[in-house]
C-alpha cells in the first residue's frame, strides 16, 4: 500500500459513510440520477463554498424552477439555456459558464 493511499485510507475511516456518498455520485445515484443536477452541482462546487449550506440549496432551488416544470429536460437544453436568465438562481456568472461547457461536451 502506497503512503498516499494510507492517507487517504486514515481519512476515509474518520468520515462515517464517505465510501458510500462516493460511491453513489460515481454510480450517478446522486440527485436522483439527474446528470442535469449533477453538471449543476459540480459548477457550483467548484468556487469553493460550503456545500451543504450553498450549493445544496441552490441546485434544489435550480431543480424546482427549470427541471420540474419541464424547463430543461437534459444536457442540451442546459446549453440552450439563457445565462442571464440562470443567474437569477446563482449569480456566479463562471458557474454558469462552466455548467454550460460541461453540458455542451456530454451532450
Amino acid at each position: 500500500m502506497s503512503s498516499l493511499e494510507k492517507i487517504v485510507d486514515s481519512y476515509m475511516q474518520k468520515v462515517s459513510g464517505i465510501e458510500e456518498h462516493c460511491d453513489r455520485c460515481l454510480g450517478t445515484e446522486r440527485w436522483g440520477g439527474s446528470v442535469v443536477l449533477m453538471v449543476v452541482d459540480v459548477a457550483f462546487t467548484s468556487i469553493g463554498l460550503n456545500y451543504f449550506t450553498a450549493v445544496v440549496p441552490k441546485v434544489e432551488e435550480f431543480n424546482k424552477e427549470f427541471i420540474e416544470n419541464g424547463r430543461i429536460k437534459n444536457l442540451e437544453d442546459l446549453t440552450k439555456t439563457n445565462i442571464y436568465e440562470l443567474r437569477k438562481i446563482w449569480r456566479n456568472k463562471r458557474s454558469w459558464i462552466i455548467a454550460k461547457n460541461i453540458a455542451s461536451y456530454l451532450s
